[in-house]
């Protein structure tokens, strides 16, 4: 017998007997079947939807691992994993290193070029192998003069600008650098009167003579920066330079044109010789640290700094034949970047 004719029979026993006509027919097969699995769907359904509510711990663990992303029940909004937050700590925001030549990290930008501008005093030594009786030819015209117009001194020495350009091409605790220096000279006085009159001044006042040179250099030269580098509160950069050079001279006359004497010859020239400098540099760094940074970030002039050296200039054809001699040894102070 089956079951649905059992419950059936059950319910026309129990049934009042005023009410046999109510008393409904007994399920077929096919329905009470159909009954069941609606019934099976929707609990499986129910036991799935809770499943995926609640989540096991396996797979929840294992949804982690795999999407790196962590859900936060109380908010319902992902949070990031414990590996992400490793990775966000280790994030620096300093400066991406430089690398030199020889593989070393160094701080900020990369470094390739410096640039100088200085001043100092400049006498150029015409005179120096002068060997005659009284003062040289060029201190007879631009020396000291007293109240006649007559040479009674030296000259003073002159105000020298000069600006330097390097290219740094390899770095060995420090910049090693070949490096173009140019510099600019003038000096000039009242003309001497040809064949002045008794009491009458030997100077000109109408008339103004000139002298003037440039001097070109190719220098090699080495800064000492590694502890600049590595130590903040050492902000002191020794540096050599050394090369050979060619100066340029000429001289006017009072109408501006180039002077000539009474042979003809033209009062301009040339003369090549060498020349050495020494010096200290103060990097500025270490006054505004943040302020540096940002410019070398925007700029990418990783240095400042303020600079003096000492100039050793031998601009004398290297000591051959009658030569005039423009060099001196002499001092400079000034301001430099690098970048």
């Amino acid at each position: 017998m089956s079951v649905p004719f059992l419950w059936w029979a059950l319910t026309i026993t129990l049934a009042p007997a005023d009410s046999t006509s109510d008393v409904p027919a007994p399920p077929t097969q096919t329905e009470s079947t159909t009954a069941t699995e609606t019934a099976t769907t929707t609990a499986s359904s129910t036991s799935s939807s809770t499943s995926s509510s609640s989540g096991s711990p396996s797979s929840s663990a294992s949804k982690t691992e795999t999407s790196g992303v962590r859900f936060d029940d109380s908010e319902g909004a992902p949070s990031p994993s414990d590996a992400a937050l490793e990775r966000d700590t280790e994030v620096s925001f300093d400066d991406p290193p430089k690398t030199d030549r020889r593989g070393k990290n160094r701080q900020g930008s990369p470094q390739r070029f410096a640039a100088e501008f200085k001043l100092g005093p400049y006498l150029p030594n015409v005179d120096r192998n002068y060997a005659g009786a009284g003062l040289g030819p060029y201190a007879s015209i631009f020396g000291k003069i007293d109240d006649t117009g007559a040479a009674v001194g030296a000259p003073k020495p002159g105000l020298m600008p000069a600006g330097y350009f390097e290219w740094q091409f390899l770095y060995l605790a420090g910049p090693l650098g070949l490096g173009t220096q140019v510099g600019f000279f003038r000096d000039r006085a009242n003309a001497l009167v040809a064949m002045p009159e008794p009491g009458e001044n030997l100077r000109s006042s109408a008339d103004r003579v000139r002298f003037a040179m440039l001097p070109v250099a190719l220098l090699l030269s080495y800064r000492f920066e590694l502890l600049a580098d590595r130590f903040r509160w050492v902000p002191i950069v020794p540096f050599a330079k050394a090369g050979v050079g060619y100066t340029f001279w000429w001289t006017r006359d009072g109408s501006g044109s180039i002077s000539e004497d009474s042979r003809g010859n033209k009062g301009r020239g040339g003369v090549p010789g060498f020349q050495f400098n020494v010096g200290g540099m103060i990097r500025l760094d270490f006054i505004e640290p943040g302020t540096a940074k940002k410019l070398d970030q925007t700029t990418g002039i990783n240095h400042t700094y303020v600079f003096g050296e000492f100039q050793v200039a031998r601009y004398n054809n290297f000591g051959a034949g009658n030569s005039i001699a423009l060099g001196d040894d002499t001092w400079f102070a000034g301001l430099a970047i690098e970048f």
